[in-house]
């Protein structure tokens, strides 16, 4: 049953001992402690609990003010149980006993209370809750303008090779089935052949293969694949683990090449790949051209003027992040309740697609744009006629050939071409091309993205788009929180911990603005 918070200070309480002034040298666990009860209400966590039934629980306020503590800290929930006893910092934010050891909830109390705002979809709440407080304390315009990024996560998920995903993919099989029937998974697997799965932290690390021996390897891997047929049929017999069964048959297809005589490791990356079996939706991806990394990607808007985070999201590392246009600007517009009218963003953000979402939704998009090959001529160096469609080079030579293009996964349009004749005799050739001609490709909407260039270069355009660096501040703020490792598996629980973590950068812009 619901439980609720006296609203009044207990007078014994820590708030109430300290000296006066004392509160405001806390900081942030001052200010919890005086606007918390104002903002964290029981009423709004209602929905996740019973209300005539049952014994009355922990206050919900108090696990949501010790929630968003933790991502203020960074801690574990063992380490919130142990502030909870001993910080008198944490004692003053939640008003616990300053004389006393005892816990106010326990560490299982605090881990249901997570999975309850999971379920019953109340973990963006707070986060809602910030932005709802910036809008009342005046920080909002009327008129929105936001500056958007994307940052990448690095995923909680154990990330391995082929043959041990494999034998994990076999293991989360074996431990759904006996979960399901509550029998040891031991005892399962031994009756289905796969004990050496169960047994192993490291399937290749317990089994003697001869890596050099091309037909040794061929053979365990047989072994494991002829092991996955194994825990699939006890799956599918079993009428229950097929999730589990699913996501190993996608590992065996994505991995291994069965065409030949032996079966051996595919050759390439298959596209999206499933790298980890613990946290299936994560990814490879790629921050620039030398850094990988291994997780999810984070999208955050925030609001140029006050600083406040007023939409994150989450996907894949692939993802562009032109495709988080439109559902950034919608989730702003929900939890302010004003307009956007304008939205900045880096040069990820000039696609066709990122533009198309903008214009859905009303939105002014500037963005910054792609600059040309280094040391080379780029389109903007080229004339091209809006009415007659004519190109001319950097020389001021005719394209010798124009032929209609249609390429695949883009727009139609003309592509013009400079004979060799033209190039091979050109001054500018070094600048201009390194082959033996020159082509540019000119597509419908070739001048629109000539003018959207020529914005981001002009005096106006940089002064503009310098004010989106407050998007790049508050995401380096985020991640001094910890948001840039997840701290939980999967990709909305990440989403999740980027929502805490924005809460609390927004209510501190609250608080000490």
């Amino acid at each position: 049953m619901l439980g609720r918070r006296d609203p009044q200070r207990s007078f014994f309480g820590a708030a109430s001992q300290v000296e006066e002034g004392s509160l405001e040298k806390l900081g942030f666990y001052g200010k919890l402690s005086t606007e918390g009860p104002k903002v964290f209400r029981d009423e709004d966590f209602a929905a996740a609990y019973c209300r005539d039934n049952g014994r009355p629980s922990v206050p919900p306020s108090i696990l949501a003010m010790a929630r968003l503590l933790q991502h203020y800290e960074g801690i574990s929930d063992e380490e919130v149980v142990e502030r909870c006893r001993y910080d008198l910092r944490w004692k003053v934010a939640l008003d616990l006993d300053p004389l006393s050891v005892a816990a106010p909830f326990a560490k299982s109390t605090f881990q249901g209370f997570r999975a309850r705002l999971t379920v019953h979809e109340k973990e963006g709440l707070i986060f809602e809750k910030s932005v709802e407080a910036a809008r009342e304390a005046g920080l909002l315009p009327r008129q929105l303008r936001l500056a958007l990024d994307s940052s990448p996560v690095r995923g909680r998920g154990a990330v391995k090779d082929t043959f041990n995903l494999i034998s994990d993919a076999i293991k989360a099989v074996v431990r759904s089935v006996s979960a399901s029937g509550q029998r040891q998974a031991q005892e399962v697997a031994e009756e289905a052949g796969l004990e050496r799965h169960v047994e192993a932290a490291s399937i290749k690390g317990s089994e003697v293969v001869e890596w050099e021996d091309t037909e040794s390897v061929a053979q365990f891997l047989r072994g494991l694949l002829e092991d996955a047929e194994k825990a699939v049929t006890l799956a599918k017999e079993a009428g229950c683990g097929s999730e589990e069964a699913a996501l190993l048959r996608k590992i065996v297809m994505q991995d291994v090449d069965q065409e030949g005589q032996s079966p051996e490791i595919r050759r390439g990356v298959a596209k999206a790949r499933t790298v980890s079996v613990s946290d299936p939706e994560m990814r490879h991806g790629r921050k620039s051209s030398g850094s990988t990394y291994t997780g999810h990607k984070a999208h955050v808007a925030v609001e140029i003027k006050s600083s406040v985070i007023t939409a994150v999201a989450a996907g894949a590392p692939g993802e562009a992040d032109g495709a988080r246009v439109k559902s950034l600007v919608e989730q702003s517009e929900q939890s302010t309740g004003h307009k956007v009218e304008q939205a900045l963003g880096d040069c990820a953000y000039s696609s066709r697609e990122a533009a198309k979402q903008a214009a859905e939704v009303g939105v002014d998009l500037k963005t910054k744009m792609p600059k040309p090959r280094k040391g080379f001529f780029g389109s903007q160096e080229f004339k091209v006629s809006e009415e007659t469609g004519e190109a001319h080079c950097p020389a001021g030579q005719p394209s010798s050939e124009q032929s209609p293009l249609h390429p695949k996964g883009s727009v139609p349009g003309l592509n013009h071409r400079w004979s060799e004749q033209q190039c091979g005799s050109c001054p500018l050739k070094e600048l201009c091309t390194p082959g033996k001609r020159r082509s540019l490709f000119v597509p419908v909407d070739f001048h629109q993205r000539r003018q959207r260039e020529e914005y981001a270069r002009s005096e106006e355009g940089r002064r503009l788009l310098r004010r989106r660096v407050v998007v790049e501040h508050a995401i380096a703020k985020l991640k001094n929180l910890g948001a840039g490792a997840a701290r939980y598996f999967g990709r909305e629980k990440t989403k999740t911990q980027w929502q805490w973590s924005a809460a609390v950068l927004n209510f501190r812009l609250v608080w000490f603005c």
